[in-house]
């Protein structure tokens, strides 16, 4: 049986609710949170590595949120329950809302954890990941902890993408991308968290599609929490595997940033602002520069900046990954910079004007 959380979602709790939490006991017990929507050709791997910790399995749960799949996803979790043999237990069940927030949700509605961890479909855990997330959470008195993101691509231009959204020169700070020491950060991804957050935060705001964790995370350190960051709880992510999927996502993950800034700005840090500036700026010089042959040199020179910057970056990224091609990685950066910036914008205009509409 899961617990049903005290404070509904999106309310604000008061200051300090968060920050002094009881010490876990010896065993918790962990769910394991997994939306999916068609993911056939990722959830098997998924689950199978979750089957595969070291950490007790009478202790585990695995809880998977179909937002109603029209592939093999469904029919793929339901195998891998049935099988027999000592392992955590699998439960598949319906996301009618379809979104990730909902899906999360959902899931810890059902969940019987001390500790919930979410995850995605689309990544892979590494065999210790459920023990040291633990471990962190109890060494550290943390409401949530963490670990950096490993991205990889399965062929050239995926394999690309993934360098871009490794490097800072593309995620800016963004530490659970790429993070190689342990501590405390503004938010995580695949995290572990104690039942507490849900309990006194709340779940996952369902007015949002994408950046729901980030605003999750916002109101556990509202609330007094402590997100934690260790390089000891590894996962992979696959990447998309072309510009126009990587544009998409980008657009959607700067639409939940502009709304952020319109609605809690200092949950925001100055990477989320940078690719809305860049646009901003080279969009003005651009009109300018129909006028202005000041402006039109200003607007050669930033773009010839940011084009050595962008291949200065791509080299180093394709250093660290052998193999990787350097030119698409040079052209995955603008992409992700340009969506992310065009989406900060819409989200910011969405949020105006709903509240012109509240009025």
């Amino acid at each position: 049986m899961g617990r049903t959380p005290t404070t509904p979602a999106g309310e604000r709790t008061g200051t300090g609710a968060l920050a002094s939490l009881p010490p876990l006991r010896p065993l918790p017990s962990v769910s394991v949170i997994i939306p999916a929507l068609n993911e056939e050709r990722y959830i098997v791997a998924c689950i199978e590595a979750f089957l595969a910790q070291d950490y007790p399995h009478d202790a585990m749960e695995l809880i998977v949120a179909d937002g109603g799949s029209t592939d093999a996803t469904r029919a793929l979790v339901a195998d891998l329950a049935a099988r027999p043999g000592p392992r955590p237990s699998i439960r598949l069940i319906d996301n009618p809302g379809r979104t990730t927030a909902a899906g999360l949700n959902a899931g810890a509605a059902v969940a019987a954890g001390d500790i919930l961890v979410i995850f995605g479909a689309h990544a892979k855990p590494a065999s210790d990941f459920v023990a040291e997330s633990v471990a962190a959470l109890r060494a550290t008195g943390a409401a949530a902890a963490g670990g950096p993101i490993e991205t990889r691509g399965e062929g050239r231009l995926p394999a690309a993408i993934a360098a871009a959204l490794s490097h800072p020169f593309g995620v800016g700070d963004a530490r659970f991308r790429y993070a190689t020491g342990a501590g405390e950060v503004d938010t995580v991804a695949f995290a572990a968290y104690r039942r507490e957050c849900f309990d006194l935060v709340g779940g996952f705001d369902l007015t949002r599609d994408r950046g729901e964790d980030d605003h999750f995370n916002w109101r556990i350190r509202d609330a007094g929490g402590r997100l934690w960051l260790t390089p000891a709880i590894r996962s992979v992510y696959y990447a998309r595997g072309d510009f126009r999927s990587l544009g998409r996502q980008y657009l959607a993950y700067g639409r939940a940033k502009g709304r952020a800034l319109a609605e809690e700005p200092r949950s925001l840090r100055p990477r989320h602002l940078a690719p809305a500036s860049t646009v901003v700026a080279g969009t003005v010089l651009a009109l300018l520069g129909l006028r202005f042959t000041p402006a039109r040199l200003m607007l050669g020179l930033g773009a010839g900046a940011y084009g050595l910057l962008a291949a200065i970056s791509a080299r180093q990224a394709a250093r660290r990954s052998p193999g990787t091609p350097t030119g698409l990685t040079m052209l995955a950066f603008p992409v992700i910079h340009a969506a992310y910036g065009a989406g900060t914008f819409a989200g910011v205009w969405r949020a105006f004007r709903a509240r012109l509409r509240a009025r």
